[in-house]
């Protein structure tokens, strides 16, 4: 089995007189059951960046997910390690991000975000529920977008739990959480709310994560052996 494990110092892009790359161990071509077993490993940073030296496009879905929203596979190496990372384009989907996380415990913290079974006011975009046929649904992750991208961000039940009640009162654990991290990033809990919700958003890498994605699409396409 040691043979077929894949690493940096064992594969190598072999390219054909046709310019068809393949990656390999060795001299034989990489096979799918291969690189299911790379680990996947997201690729780009918090800040947008890359956190290795990407090797190329892999046209397969490893995990059944050719119908998600739409994104490349890509090798790459982490140290002496090769992994597989799934990238979203940055206009699909809902991305998540840390950030994206605070913004949205951000606006129920300070209340300014919508009442439980109603609509988010005009051009306000963030939204933890929504009307249907048959009611009122309520996500467990608020939704909003920001610079052409869709979030989501992930909020503690027990906050999610004060929202429905819409009481205005917030656990004070979760409230010195909060104002814990903003204070880490370099937000004083004490500025204007709409400032605070304002430099979150702007911390959002969403030219940088652009940027990278459009760097990746140039990445050769690597063939596999089935």
């Amino acid at each position: 089995m040691t043979g077929n494990h894949l690493t940096p110092q064992n594969a190598t892009i072999t390219t054909a007189t046709i310019q068809v790359q393949a990656l390999t161990i060795g001299k034989k071509q990489v096979t799918l059951a291969v690189f299911r077993q790379l680990q996947e490993t997201p690729l780009i940073k918090d800040d947008g960046n890359l956190l290795g030296e990407p090797w190329g496009i892999v046209n397969y879905h490893p995990d059944k997910c050719a119908d998600a929203p739409a994104h490349l596979h890509v090798v790459w190496q982490y140290g002496d390690e090769l992994r597989r990372s799934a990238v979203q384009m940055p206009g699909v989907g809902r991305h998540s991000h840390p950030i994206a996380d605070l913004y949205v415990q951000a606006r129920i913290i300070y209340g300014t975000i919508h009442r439980p079974h109603a609509q988010p006011e005009a051009g306000d975009s963030l939204h933890l529920s929504e009307k249907t046929p048959g009611g009122w649904r309520m996500f467990t992750k608020g939704r909003f977008r920001h610079d052409g991208m869709d979030f989501e961000g992930a909020v503690p039940d027990r906050l999610r739990r004060e929202w429905k009640r819409f009481e205005g009162t917030v656990p004070n654990e979760d409230r010195r959480a909060f104002e814990m991290a903003l204070t880490m990033l370099g937000i004083s809990p004490a500025e204007p709310v709409d400032q605070i919700t304002a430099k979150l958003l702007a911390m959002l890498p969403t030219e940088q994560y652009r940027a990278t994605v459009v760097e990746l699409t140039q990445l050769p396409q690597l063939f596999i052996a089935v």
